[in-house]
């Protein structure tokens, strides 16, 4: 009786666990301190000439990037042909050669596509 016990109790321990892991809060990536502030085109050298190393400073870390809109889709926007960010919302206010400053999580350098993702992007202010 005590071993199906300690098995249930273990068993719903991990369950617990990996529920956590699997579903933990979404990030505010507005009140992140970022970790990058610097033009598209920087952060994609960087990710070019030392993938393995730009990995481990940006890779899911909050960053800022700033440049010139050169494509938009309904939820996203390439800044400069090197880094393409996808926000939570559809996006209306933009315009292809605006200037912008967009605050993202770093997914990392798309080595066939030749850009640097970011997703949960906002409009960065201050």
């Amino acid at each position: 009786m005590k071993n199906k016990l300690f098995l249930a109790i273990f068993f719903l321990t991990l369950i617990f666990i990996g529920y956590k892991y699997t579903y933990h809060e979404h990030r505010e990536i507005s009140s992140e301190k970022e970790v990058f502030n610097g033009t598209a085109l920087v952060l994609k050298q960087y990710f070019h000439e030392n993938l393995e190393e730009s990995n481990g400073a940006y890779l899911n870390k909050t960053i800022v990037i700033s440049g010139v809109i050169s494509e938009i889709e309904s939820k996203a926007i390439m800044i400069e042909d090197n880094v393409y960010c996808v926000f939570d919302k559809n996006i209306s206010e933009f315009s292809i050669g605006k200037q912008v400053k967009v605050k993202g999580r770093c997914l990392g350098y798309d080595e066939l596509l030749e850009v640097v993702k970011i997703d949960q992007c906002i409009i960065f202010k201050k």
